[in-house]
């Protein structure tokens, strides 16, 4: 009797291990970045976080700056070195020019953009996996 015991304890240890296997698998494979960093425009810094998605056909970046939201779509590219690059804008413009210039490390999770037409500068670090 006391080696069924055994046993059902073994089945139960290895059930666990198999979840917490699928569990892990499932958020590893969820393709967004979620990251935090400063925004620097017009001499003044602020703290945002944002999302990275992947849509069809631009990639769609969600940033949430003082409660308000802001979306910005980009064409993404692999680059050497282990970098991700992209062109892109904001999505909806009101009177700015939007050109803005992406990159991300895949090495060291890092994230930048910057303005072509202004001085707007946004760094971060990232969480998540970005499957092009």
């Amino acid at each position: 009797m006391n080696t069924y015991l055994n046993i059902k304890i073994m089945h139960l240890i290895i059930i666990v291990i198999f979840f917490s296997i699928i569990k892990n698998t499932q958020a590893q494979s969820n393709n967004e970045l979620d990251c935090k960093g400063i925004k620097w425009e017009k001499n003044k810094t602020s703290y945002l976080e944002w999302t990275v998605k992947k849509g069809i056909p631009k990639f769609l970046i969600i940033f949430k700056i003082n409660d308000n939201i802001k979306t910005a779509k980009f064409s993404i590219r692999k680059a050497n070195g282990g970098a991700v690059v992209g062109l892109g804008g904001w999505e909806r413009k009101t009177g700015e020019k939007s050109s803005l210039t992406m990159t991300y490390s895949i090495l060291n999770k890092i994230f930048k953009i910057n303005s072509r037409y202004s001085d707007l500068r946004i760094e971060g670090k990232c969480t998540g996996n970005l499957n092009l």
